[in-house]
């Protein structure tokens, strides 16, 4: 029902707006590195490829996540609450997402 919504609010049909999350989703994953490493490529080459990769959707959850916080904060949530979402004490989650790095 959410996604129905969404794609009624951009005015679009459902089938046109997945269409579009795929797209996006697909092309973003093209444009990896990882996209580019061969499987005939030396295992270790692959093996580093893909902790680059991984250290890469790590730093773009972490973005994510410092929106996420500091709008649920700026809405009224506490850091408390924050912090227990994230799984940390509310001095840690204010000090990693308080502000925009």
């Amino acid at each position: 029902m959410a996604f129905r919504q969404a794609a009624l609010t951009q005015g679009v049909s459902v089938a046109a707006y997945l269409g579009r999350l795929v797209e996006g989703e697909v092309k973003r994953r093209t444009d990896r590195e990882i996209a580019g490493v061969s499987l005939e490529a030396p295992e270790p080459d692959q093996a580093l490829v893909a902790l680059a990769e991984v250290r890469a959707s790590i730093d773009e959850l972490d973005e994510i996540a410092g929106r996420l916080a500091r709008s649920a904060a700026a809405h009224g949530a506490s850091w408390e609450d924050v912090g227990s979402s994230l799984r940390l004490n509310a001095q840690q989650a204010r000090e990693a997402f308080g502000r925009p790095a």
